[in-house]
């Protein structure tokens, strides 16, 4: 069966799966960032950061690609319910992994150049996210803008923690006891 659209149908479901693509093409530039991050890193600990946010964006891509195929396929009506994000737990779970490196780990500055260049990347896509919720109608499609946008300030947490970490160890370990 072939469902005909009209014109004006065709141009909402163009609309309405745009920032979607968009927001596919932005995890997988965050993704190649990371990995590129990664191989470049002079520290253990800068890499593994990289790495942890590089499979971050491998998960973004494999939810956004399936909102965005439910919503291709059944012409924007098909919206499904992305679910809870669980970005809190995560981020507690890398700052446990964090905390077990206080004698291991000395900050240089090209760890908080690197930190400080991945946190801007991360701020432009939460703004991104921020712009489309505010403009979305359909509940579950800013549910999701709200998970894209949750996940995104946790990585952006996650960085900050990292800079506060390389700038300033021993006010890190005081506020994560």
């Amino acid at each position: 069966m072939h469902i005909i659209c009209s014109m004006n149908e065709s141009k909402n479901i163009e609309a309405l799966l745009e920032p979607f693509r968009i927001a596919l093409k932005l995890a997988q530039e965050g993704k190649q960032f990371f990995m590129e991050a990664a191989r470049k890193a002079k520290s253990d600990l800068v890499r593994q950061t990289f790495e942890f946010l590089a499979n971050e964006e491998d998960q973004h891509i494999e939810k956004i690609a399936d909102f965005y195929k439910s919503l291709e396929l059944s012409n924007g009506d098909d919206v499904p319910d992305i679910g809870i994000s669980d970005a809190e737990e995560r981020l507690v779970e890398f700052n446990k992994h964090l905390s077990e490196l206080k004698d291991v780990v000395t900050p240089t500055i090209s760890d908080i150049e690197a930190y400080e260049v991945a946190l801007k990347f991360e701020n432009g896509a939460e703004d991104f996210y921020e712009e489309k919720l505010l403009e979305a109608q359909n509940p579950r499609i800013k549910k999701f803008y709200r998970w894209l946008i949750d996940e995104e300030k946790m990585h952006a947490r996650l960085l900050r923690s990292c800079l506060m970490f390389a700038q300033d160890p021993k006010s890190w370990f005081k506020n994560h006891k």
